[in-house]
């Protein structure tokens, strides 16, 4: 989430007329914005928070302080009451389909959001995918749903930047390694990760695992047999430079997800010149480029061979991963900051 909404508004600094305000509701945290933003951010803290109440009743309040032309909404929620024109993203339909049954999670997700969603004055989405699971829900919100894809750092497009390897990559000296993306959750399948090393016999190979925070890192730990202790290794977390090396340094990025509403490993590890497996479910499907290995989710015996397949890639690597950074470019930042730009125009009325 801080990604998408640094990066478009980093990418609209050249607009005209526009300025910024970026509201937070935690003091403790700073709010981390491009710098020579045109705007201020302002951190507030409302009571009843724990309810929702900063998100329902005290930011449409601050926005309607502040005048504001256009509140966005970038985390796939957004206020009842729009004092001003709102829009939001939602990225996915996760929330709806995962929350906890509980019954303040049935009125807020059930009830609550979909009637906000109802008033607002555009919805942002990030993939056909994503697009086609929220018609699926609310036919109604087809003539306000706009597609807008995510963009990447544009070091990944560059094959002449230099990044700069993180100390976990440099004590992996010389041995090969696959990246596992996407952390604890279960339908991103780390333990399937751990299936696919240990069943490829290849005593030399490397597992780094990217996305666990220092509690979940401890039980997806526990999770990795005996044999393989020594060859896992959880990463922390990474600045974009060190991620962008440890694609490039990888045989191959393993993505074992089921389901994402957009899926940035997927595009990050191709335009970085690094075969990216996975499985064609949901937007994944449309993240299929040169150097994607598309592999039935369930078939362990096709996953293993997409990777010796990596590994036997030599001088073809290279001409692929020229291809597939010219495919990466059309997942533009510049170019989704303009998308946005022209939703907030028709969003007041201009």
């Amino acid at each position: 989430m801080g990604r998408y909404v640094y990066d478009m508004i980093d990418k609209a600094r050249g607009a005209s007329g526009v300025e910024w305000l970026l509201f937070g509701d935690d003091a403790r945290y700073p709010m981390t914005a491009p710098e020579g933003m045109n705007g201020r951010a302002d951190i507030f803290a409302f009571r009843g928070d724990r309810f929702q109440l900063w998100e329902q009743l005290g930011l449409p309040r601050r926005a309607r302080a502040h005048q504001v032309d256009v509140l966005h909404c970038t985390e796939g929620s957004l206020p009842w009451w729009q004092p001003v024109p709102t829009v939001v993203t939602v990225h996915d339909t996760l929330a709806w389909t995962e929350h906890d049954g509980s019954a303040w999670s049935r009125f807020y997700w059930d009830q609550l959001m979909p009637r906000a969603l109802a008033r607002c004055a555009a919805v942002i989405t990030i993939s056909d995918c994503s697009r086609r699971d929220i018609l699926a829900r609310w036919p109604e919100l087809e003539p306000k749903l706009s597609v807008i894809p995510h963009g990447i750092n544009q070091a990944y497009l560059d094959e002449h930047t230099l990044p700069t390897r993180s100390e976990l990559q440099m004590q992996l000296g010389q041995h090969p390694y696959l990246v596992y993306l996407g952390g604890p959750l279960a339908r991103k399948r780390f333990d399937w990760a751990l299936k696919v090393l240990e069943a490829l016999g290849h005593t030399e190979l490397q597992l780094v695992a990217c996305g666990f925070g220092e509690a979940s890192r401890a039980t997806a730990q526990a999770l990795v047999p005996a044999a393989l202790q020594e060859r896992v290794h959880f990463a922390p977390f990474l600045a974009d430079e060190h991620l962008l090396a440890l694609y490039r340094g990888a045989t191959a990025v393993l993505y074992p997800t089921l389901y994402e509403g957009f899926g940035f490993p997927a595009i990050e590890a191709q335009a970085a010149g690094t075969p990216a497996i996975f499985s064609a479910l949901g937007s994944l499907a449309e993240l299929v480029g040169p150097l994607a290995d598309v592999v039935p989710a369930e078939d362990l015996s096709a996953w293993i061979a997409a990777v010796r397949r990596a590994l036997a890639l030599g001088t073809e690597r290279q001409v692929r991963a020229m291809a597939a950074r010219e495919w990466a470019s059309r997942f533009s930042w510049a170019r989704s900051s303009q998308d946005h730009l022209q939703v907030y125009e028709r969003a007041c009325g201009r």
